[in-house]
């Protein structure tokens, strides 16, 4: 007989809609939730229970974790926060001149990554936390993901670009998605060979990292 799916459902929810959710990175224990109505709360699972709430001054639109005890979000006040959740502190790193609409982190590189409505990416060094560079997209980024040692992000237009998180200086590929209207979400496998991309149409297309 299969498994029967073990559902969680978490109190104290958001007041307004969810952006984004993630697992912590050694456990599924915690999970990470933004939401528009300009909070970020770290739960946890087991015990239904909020742990931690810090705020933007807008609506969050991602968040991260970077390690057991820190993570970084964005939204719509256009700024990078981190919060350690061991001094329940949080901290402004830096901004975009645009909402920001991504935010990953890449932990084969230690960098903390947020794609933004201003055309960019910036990377950010997140035990400065400083930011390390900043480059140019050819339109709004929408989506990104990251896959191992390479950063796949999806922007206005339908376009979909591959950069080597080693060496920022030229776009490794360079595509239009196969779908045909704007990108949703980009998603990278677990084994890092490729990555999944579905638009508001409601399809989805997957490509090979080369």
């Amino acid at each position: 007989m299969a498994d029967s799916p073990i559902e969680f459902k978490l109190s104290n929810m958001p007041s307004d809609g969810i952006s984004a959710v993630k697992f912590g990175p050694n456990s599924s224990q915690f999970l990470l939730v933004s939401s528009w109505d300009e909070s970020v709360r770290l739960y946890d699972v087991v015990s239904d229970s909020q742990r931690f709430k810090y705020t933007h001054s807008a609506p969050v639109l991602d968040c991260c974790f970077y390690d057991a005890v820190h993570s970084f979000s964005g939204g719509l006040d256009k700024t990078l926060k981190m919060y350690d959740f061991n001094t329940s502190t949080d901290q402004v790193v830096g901004t975009h001149t645009a909402p920001i609409r991504c935010v990953e982190y890449a932990p084969d590189v230690n960098m903390v990554i947020t794609g933004s409505w201003d055309s960019t990416i910036k990377l950010w060094d997140p035990r400065g936390p400083s930011a390390v560079g900043t480059f140019p997209q050819p339109n709004k980024v929408y989506t990104m993901s990251v896959c191992g040692e390479s950063l796949i992000v999806g922007t206005a237009g339908r376009r979909v670009l591959v950069w080597d998180l080693r060496n920022m200086g030229y776009v490794q590929q360079r595509r239009e998605s196969n779908l045909k209207y704007q990108t949703r979400c980009i998603r990278s496998f677990p084994n890092k060979q490729g990555y999944v991309l579905s638009s508001i149409e409601g399809l989805w297309f997957w490509h090979q990292v080369q």
